[in-house]
């Protein structure tokens, strides 16, 4: 009987010991700090991998990115004030037709610059792309742009 304790001493001491090493390589500081990544980096990435990018070309795409998004900023907020007044006819009671369609007018106005900058943004991305990356180019585009109106038909997973 003493001997069944001796056995099960030694098989609880191996445990702890076992548990105590995983929660010491499990938890220790050795842990490398990355420094997050930007969005403008991770598509800089993208374009590298999904068109064949050279370091020249994703330096030029950041460039362009960086002067886009420094465009897009006063659009964006002029657009986002044109719909919170869109929005604060909700807190109206009967609103007339005419007073929501022209507020919906003024928010597709405030609309329609962005849309013309993202497309010279993409005309300019074209100009980057070498004529064998060019396909790749308006495939690419295209899966974005079924992606962001909400067409999933034809995406495949993972892109």
């Amino acid at each position: 009987m003493k001997s069944n304790n001796k056995v099960l001493l030694v098989l609880i001491m191996v445990l702890l010991a076992t548990n105590f090493g995983m929660l010491w390589y499990f938890t220790r500081e050795s842990k490398v700090e990355t420094k997050p990544v930007s969005r403008t980096e991770r598509m800089g990435d993208m374009m590298r991998k999904e068109l064949g990018f050279n370091n020249d070309q994703v330096q030029q795409y950041i460039t362009l990115r960086l002067r886009r998004d420094s465009l897009m900023q006063p659009l964006n907020l002029e657009l986002r004030q044109a719909k919170m007044n869109f929005l604060e006819l909700l807190r109206q009671p009967n609103v007339p037709d005419s007073l929501v369609q022209k507020a919906a007018l003024e928010v597709a106005l405030k609309q329609a610059p962005i849309e013309v900058e993202f497309f010279q943004h993409f005309k300019r991305i074209q100009g980057l792309c070498s004529t064998e990356q060019l396909a790749s180019f308006d495939s690419m585009l295209s899966r974005m742009v079924r992606r962001n109106t909400g067409d999933t038909s034809n995406i495949s997973p993972g892109k």
